[in-house]
């Protein structure tokens, strides 16, 4: 509540008792009374008569924008809500730069024999992802005082604010995955329920965690050719009759299945022909390179190619074939998968210098694949047709971690915070200028979409050629 002012408090009273006092009726007695009620009686009074204080209106209308905001922020989280959680000390990251080291799993080493006092033991290493926030999303408009007349016009862009910020959040996170999901599924051909199996497939084959929740995310187009396949089938009774009359999918194999509005299509390859590996080459993980934790979801790789400025960044491949294969093997066993390990290009494109992920590691306790890329082996690009992609991954290997930006109070703009459902911070801050008549409104979230294990992750690829 506003304190009412002294003086003017007194004014009124005055004016009232001299009304009173010398009998005056008509319009100044009415005026007089009217200026009473409105510093002195209750609200509903106030307002009746037209009097209410405007701050207090003004606060009130950005209150149920702001709601507004926070109700449309949390309907469209669907991806963001699906990722693992995660918010640092904001001390912390504001002295270091606002990035955080994120731990990957360990793996170990056998040794065989019941002496093994000679035996080399494993090298434990502590792998470490950098984690970074992204510069702040903000949504930011203005009410003039017009504007502000219409509860309805103000509800109305709390409500698309809080949409345009979540969308951007479940934006990020799935072309995150897009780009950097290591398990690349071709299909040629429309999407079908069985792509879905495969990738799963894939995951155990590799040693995914037993148990662990698995999440796929299909785009609308490819969602509907799903639900057309499986309307087709006969033998699945009331799944058969929702997919063909309502469009609807259940959960693909162990994956739970969303369909989602969102869209990352990974471009086709340009003209690439000839494309090799330039000399042998692997990887060995470590903790340290320098000063700072080694990024061991990548590796640079030197290829050679008349035009290899025609590829890309997300780019998917794979590597030899034959006694040349690069095959994925079972982390844990390291037992081949028999399956090409597929890569993608996550910068460097153009260039014979790429960084591709996962790392090619063909021994120790972290190896991933059957073999080093030898000299010479044969390139092959999977994303032959430009198409959605429907990312999928395991629980834990997608991160979103969330900050909070330092918006003082009491020093010009009012400020206004909550907690989404996903439990990212949110600020609305707002101020009127009275010269110009106009209220701007700022909404802001601090946050990061991290992909910590691209080995676990993917995408699945239809309608290539």
């Amino acid at each position: 509540m506003i304190k009412k002012s002294r003086t003017f408090r007194q004014t009124a009273i005055a004016i009232a008792a001299m009304a009173v006092s010398l009998n005056f009726v008509g319009a100044f007695a009415r005026a007089a009374a009217a200026v009473y009620g409105a510093v002195m009686g209750p609200e509903e009074d106030r307002q009746a008569g037209g009097f209410s204080l405007g701050v207090n209106l003004l606060t009130k209308d950005l209150e149920i924008n702001f709601e507004q905001f926070v109700e449309g922020f949390d309907a469209a989280c669907i991806i963001s809500q699906e990722a693992a959680f995660y918010y640092p000390d904001q001390q912390s990251m504001q002295r270091a730069g606002d990035t955080v080291y994120r731990p990957q799993d360990y793996h170990m080493a056998i040794t065989a024999g019941l002496d093994i006092s000679g035996s080399t033991p494993t090298d434990v290493i502590q792998r470490m992802v950098p984690a970074t926030y992204k510069s702040p999303q903000n949504v930011l408009y203005a009410f003039d005082a017009k504007e502000m007349r219409d509860p309805n016009h103000m509800e109305n862009t709390g409500r698309a604010a809080g949409l345009r910020l979540s969308a951007q959040i479940d934006s990020d996170i799935y072309t995150a995955v897009a780009n950097q999901g290591a398990n690349v599924i071709k299909k040629v051909g429309a999407l079908s329920w069985d792509d879905g199996a495969m990738a799963e497939a894939v995951l155990i084959s590799k040693g995914m965690p037993m148990g662990s929740t698995r999440k796929l995310f299909m785009n609308p187009f490819d969602y509907k050719d799903v639900a057309k396949d499986l309307g087709n089938r006969a033998y699945l009774g009331n799944v058969n009759m929702d997919a063909y009359e309502r469009s609807r999918v259940p959960d693909i194999a162990g994956f739970r299945t969303f369909r989602t509005d969102n869209l990352a299509n990974l471009a086709a390859i340009g003209t690439l022909t000839g494309t090799t590996v330039s000399g042998a080459q692997s990887f060995t993980p470590s903790a340290m390179t320098g000063d700072l934790p080694t990024d061991n979801r990548r590796m640079p790789l030197v290829v050679a190619g008349a035009n290899i400025a025609n590829s890309k960044n997300g780019d998917a491949f794979t590597i030899g074939s034959g006694g040349t294969a690069v095959n994925a093997v079972h982390n844990v066993t390291k037992d081949d998968t028999g399956t090409l390990q597929t890569f993608r290009i996550i910068s460097g494109a153009g260039t014979a210098n790429l960084v591709i992920t996962p790392p090619i590691i063909a021994s120790g306790p972290y190896q991933n694949v059957s073999q080093a890329a030898g000299a010479g082996a044969a390139i092959t690009f999977l994303n032959t047709a430009s198409k959605p992609v429907n990312p999928f991954w395991v629980d834990g290997a997608v991160e979103l971690m969330a900050g909070k930006l330092a918006f003082p109070s009491g020093q010009g703009a009012q400020i206004m915070t909550a907690t989404s459902k996903n439990k990212i911070p949110l600020i609305m801050s707002y101020a009127f200028d009275h010269l110009k008549g106009k209220t701007t409104c700022r909404y802001t979230a601090l946050y990061a979409a991290t992909v910590l294990q691209p080995e676990l992750c993917g995408v699945i690829l239809a309608n290539q050629t």
